[in-house]
């Protein structure tokens, strides 16, 4: 295969990561610069209405680093949400969804590059999860809820780092903008008959901030868009 081959946009939702984002951005960045196989990238980082100083720090960064776009929600309006923004801006070839947390590393990437001849998208699944018992307990129920009820058998449904191609699916028509958005991709692309490869990825701890993902108020906002989902008949 010839290089440079595939144009490449990386999204990262950000929620109160303002301890963590400007490492994040800079180690991508220097990543996506120094890889031969990208004839393009581009860097979209959304800012789901953090109330930390993540704002003012992206803010900072767009106007220092190279092929990054910014841009901020309002209000908190779920990661779901900020992934749809940030994949309908998104204009390259293929599109990465990263977690800005640093709990991913860009580098994930590179064995996932041969999958792309044969398949429209390259699922990650967290193989040494460095998370408390109760988050890996919740993560694997979850996984296993999905398979029964949506029949999207995936290892890690809703890990934070997947490559597709921007052009298999519709991203306006994605209803969820939850929790439960992975779920509503997948039901959607298995339908059109997408080809999914699933990969491991490492995943590091969280060194700095606070995680939001397993808390009350999203895990209850998760169930409620699963009802909605099962309830829609999609």
């Amino acid at each position: 295969m010839k290089e440079p081959f595939f144009s490449l946009s990386v999204i990262l939702p950000v929620y109160n990561e303002g301890e963590n984002i400007a490492d994040t951005v800079a180690d991508t960045a220097k990543f996506l610069s120094e890889q031969s196989f990208l004839s393009a990238y581009e860097m979209i980082v959304v800012d789901d209405g953090s109330t930390d100083a993540s704002r003012t720090i992206l803010n900072s960064l767009g106007d220092q680093v190279r092929h990054l776009k910014v841009l901020h929600h309002p209000r908190n309006l779920g990661y779901g949400a900020a992934l749809v923004s940030g994949i309908q801006q998104a204009i390259s070839e293929w599109v990465l969804l990263m977690d800005a947390d640093g709990q991913f590393k860009v580098d994930a990437l590179l064995p996932m590059i041969p999958c792309l001849e044969h398949y429209d998208i390259v699922a990650g699944f967290r193989f040494k999860r460095t998370d408390s018992l109760y988050r890996i307990f919740l993560g694997q129920c979850y996984s296993r809820l999905a398979a029964l009820l949506f029949k999207v058998n995936l290892k890690d449904i809703n890990c934070g780092f997947k490559l597709f191609r921007k052009d298999i699916i519709n991203i306006d028509a994605i209803s969820s903008h939850g929790g439960v958005f992975y779920t509503d991709f997948f039901m959607k692309a298995i339908k059109q008959g997408c080809r999914v490869q699933q990969l491991p990825v490492e995943h590091f701890p969280r060194v700095r901030g606070k995680q939001t993902g397993a808390s009350l108020k999203v895990v209850s906002a998760a169930v409620i868009d699963v009802i909605r989902l099962l309830w829609s008949g999609e």
